[in-house]
Formats: C-alpha cells, structure tokens, sequence
C-alpha cells in the first residue's frame, strides 16, 4: 500500500496537471480560440468522468497504480478508459501485478530517449469476465521476442510493423 508522503506526491502530481490544463484553457480563451477552447474542456471533463470511473470502481491498488503511472514510467504516457461501471476489487492485486510485469517486460524492449503512448480500455467481457486491452505506440526492439515474452506470460499479444503493440487480457 501506498505511504502517506506517496499519495501527497501522487495528489501533488494531479494538482499539477489539473493546473497545466486550466492554463490552457485559460489561453485560448484569452486567444479568442473556440473551437480549441471547446476541445480542451471536453477533455478535462472526459479525463475526470473516466477518474471517476476509476475511483469507484471498489479497488484500491489498481486505481492507485493507473493515477501515479504517467509520473512514475517517465518513457510512457496512458491514458485509460472504462465501459460502464466496473467492480474491479475482486482482481485489483492481480490487475497491479500483471500491469508491473507487462511494464517490466516493455521496458526491456523500448528505447531509452523514445516516448511510448498508451490507451488502456477496461470493459466486462462474456461471463463476466474482466477484460484490458491496452495499445501501445512507439519503436519496440526486437518485437518477435516481446511478443514472445508476453504471450509466455499469459497475455494475448500483437505487434504491427515493430511500433504499433497490443495487449489484450483476460481475467476470471
């Protein structure tokens, strides 16, 4: 579990973020740029929606790993969205544990200046499984061995012209 002074450095974080977008709508108010004005706050209020999400979801660690994930993994940028609302408690240790191993596993086959974006989608799957399809972009080294390694570790994975990656997992 997270210590005290983690979260302050988490909250920290996300008040940080939360200024930087501010700022940026503040500016294109000010530039007299609407459309951009428009966009920008649709994006905070998708951003807080799927927070929410997140934050309701009845799981502690998970949550706690995906919102630190950006300031943590300095070479990856997630984002993340969930469809419906979603119990993810009965699998948050295993969720945590399979994230790290995924992200282990990436971080032996990535480049050390690249910057590899990711969307993570969280959606309840046929017999009320629980399913995370996570796409990765950016330049993977040697991709047939990453997938290699990855399918060994029980995740289903994809790789399209050595810089386009996807992960698909399953839980029961």
């Amino acid at each position: 579990m997270m210590e005290e002074k983690d979260i302050i450095a988490l909250l920290r974080h996300k008040r940080h973020d939360w200024m930087n977008q501010i700022q940026l709508i503040q500016g294109y108010a000010s530039l007299g740029k609407q459309d951009r004005l428009l966009s920008q706050i649709e994006e905070v209020k998708e951003e807080a929606e799927e927070e929410r999400k997140l934050l309701n979801s009845d799981a502690l660690l998970f949550p706690l790993w995906l919102l630190a994930f950006n300031w943590v993994h300095k070479a990856y940028r997630l984002r993340y969205f969930i469809r419906n609302e979603v119990d993810l408690s009965r699998h948050d240790q295993k969720l945590t544990a399979y994230g790290k191993r995924m992200i282990e596993i990436l971080d032996e086959h990535i480049g050390n200046e690249d910057l590899y974006e990711g969307i993570l989608t969280i959606y309840v799957g046929g017999q009320d499984t629980l399913g995370l399809s996570w796409e990765w972009e950016g330049l993977f080294h040697d991709p047939g061995l990453l997938k290699e390694k990855l399918n060994e570790e029980g995740f289903i994975a994809t790789i399209f012209e050595s810089k386009e990656l996807s992960i698909e997992m399953t839980i029961e």
